[in-house]
């Protein structure tokens, strides 16, 4: 079988490798289709190990074909089965080496496999390449209900990209109604509309004044804020995140899906003043998947709009650099066929 090797800052290799044995209570899968996260870009853009060791397989967003199955796996876990992969649970060794579960590589071992556990059945009437956004839709959604967000709540998305459009496709497949999502990229907004959101250019208005706008006003404190209750951070923009705690209504609710390198100034007496809830929101878990699968399984959303280009393994050198460019691209997938 062929694989992708990490070997440091930009460095991808297609190694040849034997196609591994399983355990008793293991599944060999074939990759069908495999995502690039943007941890995966960070990671092959600076040339850390910060989760992918020099030398290793890596990729974790993916769908499956089950190919063999241990003797004592349960038989609810067929051969032909189409599979979306749980990283975490994948592995034995769980998440700390989940980013080196195999994704771009043609067959991983599943071990300990069970149904909604870490193998997950997909509709195989679905499109392959959107299944294989299960794993990062599951993160948007994570983040997204972390706010226990209701069908009446205005909602706010910062940042169009795969995580940001996860979290208002998933939101938007549950019944939300009032999701916009904020960015600076008027492509990437457009994608934002084909899955069912408003939108916002922040490059042609302001934020406070856009969102009035869309949302209406309100009170708070004696001043006149957007009349939001919910903001999803999949941006990570300090400046936007201190603009929005200094006029968020009072008790408005704030995820944290995006990853910020540097520390952000925090006026705290606001925080306590408007009782505003911070929430972080890290990965996803069992509910999160399962709805996502449903979502994607009755098509109930459009998140399949996101992905940009296809490229087959041998190509994956050149995925990369198109996946970090982010030149009118959203979702890169290889295809491992």
């Amino acid at each position: 079988m062929k694989v992708a090797i990490y070997n440091g800052q930009g460095g991808i290799s297609i190694e040849e490798k034997n196609i591994p044995e399983i355990g008793e209570a293991d599944v060999l899968v074939r990759n069908l289709r495999a995502g690039i996260c943007g941890t995966d870009i960070n990671i092959v853009k600076v040339g850390s190990e910060m989760g992918i060791r020099y030398g290793s397989e890596f990729g974790h967003e993916m769908v499956s074909e089950v190919v063999q199955v241990g003797k004592m796996v349960s038989p609810d876990i067929k051969v032909g089965m189409i599979v979306g992969v749980n990283p975490i649970t994948a592995k034995r060794a769980g998440r700390s080496y989940s980013l080196e579960c195999g994704g771009f590589s043609q067959y991983i071992v599943i071990e300990d496999a069970k149904l909604d556990y870490n193998l997950y059945e997909m509709n195989p009437d679905v499109p392959l390449e959107t299944m294989a956004l299960m794993e990062p839709m599951s993160v948007g959604r994570h983040g997204a209900f972390r706010t226990n967000p209701k069908p009446t709540d205005k909602i706010v998305v910062l940042g169009a990209g795969p995580i940001g459009l996860s979290a208002a496709a998933s939101l938007i497949a549950e019944g939300m109604t009032n999701v916009c999502v904020v960015d600076m990229d008027e492509w990437r907004l457009e994608k934002a509309r084909e899955i069912g959101a408003q939108s916002l250019n922040t490059s042609k208005h302001s934020l406070n004044g856009g969102l009035a706008t869309i949302f209406g006003e309100i009170d708070s404190h004696g001043n006149k804020v957007p009349d939001v209750d919910i903001y999803i951070d999949a941006a990570g923009a300090p400046a936007l995140f201190i603009e929005i705690v200094k006029w968020v209504k009072h008790g408005a609710r704030i995820s944290l899906i995006a990853v910020y390198k540097n520390q952000v100034p925090l006026n705290l007496s606001q925080v306590m003043s408007k009782e505003v809830v911070i929430l972080g929101s890290s990965g996803y878990n069992h509910e999160d998947i399962k709805a996502v699968v449903g979502y994607i399984n009755n098509n109930e959303t459009k998140i399949g709009n996101t992905v940009s280009k296809v490229y087959r393994l041998d190509n994956i050198h050149e995925a990369f650099q198109v996946a970090i460019e982010a030149k009118k691209v959203i979702k890169v997938i290889i295809d491992m066929e």
